[in-house]
């Protein structure tokens, strides 16, 4: 778990507070399981017996009885996240309380950084409505933007130039997006490599929605990986 990211909230109490906080106050719950779609739980009933979070769902998309998921909250201001198996009986979906739960760290907001050698590629196919092809390795990505990795090509890309790209991560369906670029560097002269700052541009909800379904993808790795 990279530290820079996240804080462990390592204390039981701690996390039993939080659950009983998110019954309480119904706050809602965002799973990311097999599928592309992001599940919406809400949180209804917390069992201190049982240790489990009764939810109600709120969304189309559902996560099915014992599938494993990544879900994240928003309580107090502060972004937690946390891996989990759902349970689901007559319609209600029970979270278990979670052995290990990570506080987003707020400098870090909703940027990831890509893990290296993560399956995950931004390729320019368009500058200024003329098709060019740039294919880089993706370094970060959040709803707003992302950093692309690639090398340095004869095609001098400036700084406002809007370009047109697909965004391929792991198995998921390539997404087309639109945007501007704001920075570009080198990154390693002697591998000739660049580093592009994209800010997306025309993001719609079902587009956001999309984007921050595959940050939660990334986040899911990050999660498997060692300390």
């Amino acid at each position: 778990m990279d530290k820079e990211i996240f804080k462990q909230v390592s204390r039981i109490e701690e996390r039993t507070k939080l659950f009983a906080d998110l019954a309480q106050a119904q706050t809602e719950v965002i799973c990311k399981g097999k599928g592309e779609a992001l599940c919406k739980l809400r949180a209804a009933i917390w069992s201190e017996k049982s240790q489990n979070l009764e939810c109600t769902l709120a969304s189309t998309a559902k996560l099915e009885n014992q599938e494993e998921f990544l879900g994240y909250f928003f309580i107090g201001g502060e972004k937690y996240y946390f891996e989990g198996r759902i349970s689901v009986t007559q319609g209600k979906f029970y979270i278990p309380l979670p052995k290990e739960l990570f506080q987003l760290q707020r400098r870090q907001n909703y940027r990831v950084r890509v893990p290296e050698n993560y399956q995950a590629f931004f390729t320019i196919v368009s500058v200024n409505s003329l098709p060019h092809t740039v294919t880089g390795n993706l370094a970060d990505l959040s709803a707003q933007g992302c950093k692309v990795v690639s090398k340095i090509t004869a095609l001098q890309m400036k700084v406002a130039d809007k370009v047109t790209g697909h965004l391929v991560i792991g198995k998921n369906s390539p997404i087309e997006i639109q945007g501007i670029i704001r920075h570009i560097k080198n990154e390693d002269s002697l591998k000739n490599l660049q580093a592009i700052g994209i800010e997306f541009e025309k993001i719609s909800p079902i587009l956001e929605n999309k984007l921050f379904a595959l940050t939660m993808e990334i986040h899911k790795d990050i999660f498997r990986r060692p300390s």
